[in-house]
């Protein structure tokens, strides 16, 4: 039977419904690999490539997506980025960070997180962004101040939704969104939202108001920018959440399944998607879609297992076992 624990608890019952957070712990115990603290990263380096991997053991892995409009997929991890593709896996050769809330979009990917060793940059870094697949970073905002281990951001809009866990002088807690990459911000009161657990925030590829949300009371869908939600469905708990143009994937699991679904946003009707039988006991923490090809996803376990499928579930590829990399 797998253990729960509170992620988080969401007091939502303040003035014109503004979100105050009174604790933040960590949602399933399942999620504990995911949401660990250490190092991300910032800064150019001509020397900067992806080529043979020297660790194939992983330890944490932070965030999965298609970066740069390309057809690797790309993990973040404890100690940098990893990507696999036709030629198999391949390392970033520098760059070696702690990637939190690592979110792909169509031109780079952005995320927060911390320095690697060694490195002169700041702890933590706030927002940032890359365009050349994480050779160098753009500073967006909160450099040195704030660590998002919640981060959303619209593939094709560049919308950026963050949930700050520590209020600074500069952003309060709770959820809030930019429309122009950082440069002003607006606070979402989530209206609507009755759950104490959230797993994820997910929004749209190419329409920024729409934001989902899961947790282990179901999926709950904004279309105002998070200001007011409704329960898109009563599915218990969610442990990862991301959307499609027509709709999205979501995992959840109970005492004795792990579950993969689709939706869509004008359909009640979901469909299952077969899984290994082998992690019918391995909770999905992360969903990795395809923008350039619907039938292809990826996702990774709570033991850090990651699997491909280029056929929506009909056949399934391994690419790591406990964390260990295939060649």
């Amino acid at each position: 039977m797998i253990s729960l624990k509170p992620f988080g608890e969401l007091d939502i019952s303040g003035v014109k419904g503004e979100l105050i957070m009174k604790k933040y712990t960590m949602i399933f115990s399942i999620l504990m690999l995911v949401l660990v603290l250490t190092a991300c990263s910032s800064g150019g380096n001509i020397e900067f490539q992806y080529g043979n991997v020297t660790n194939n053991q992983i330890d944490h892995i932070h965030g999965a997506g298609y970066i740069n409009g390309e057809n690797n997929v790309v993990i973040a991890t404890h100690t940098g980025l990893y990507s696999y593709g036709e030629e198999g896996w391949k390392e970033a050769s520098s760059q070696k960070h702690d990637y939190m809330g690592f979110q792909a979009v169509n031109d780079g990917f952005f995320a927060s997180g911390h320095p690697g060793q060694g490195s002169d940059l700041e702890n933590p870094f706030g927002l940032i962004k890359s365009t050349d697949k994480g050779a160098s970073f753009e500073n967006l905002a909160f450099y040195g101040e704030i660590d998002f281990h919640y981060l959303a951001a619209g593939y094709n809009t560049n919308t950026i939704y963050v949930f700050n866990e520590m209020p600074t002088e500069n952003l309060n807690g709770g959820l809030h969104y930019s429309t122009d990459e950082g440069k002003n911000w607006t606070s979402s009161a989530l209206s609507g939202f009755d759950s104490s657990y959230i797993s994820n925030f997910a929004t749209h590829p190419t329409k920024s108001e729409l934001l989902v949300v899961g947790s282990k009371d179901g999926l709950y869908i904004s279309e105002d920018f998070g200001q007011n939600v409704v329960k898109f469905n009563s599915a218990s708990m969610i442990s990862y959440v991301t959307l499609t143009e027509s709709g999205g994937y979501y995992t959840n699991f109970d005492d004795s399944y792990v579950y993969l679904k689709s939706f869509t946003f004008d359909s009640a009707n979901e469909k299952e998607i077969l899984l290994p039988e082998e992690i019918m006991k391995d909770p999905i923490i992360l969903i990795a879609s395809n923008p350039n090809n619907n039938e292809e996803i990826t996702i990774v376990t709570n033991n850090l297992n990651i699997y491909l499928t280029k056929d929506h579930g009909l056949n399934w590829e391994k690419l790591a076992s406990n964390g260990e990399l295939t060649k």
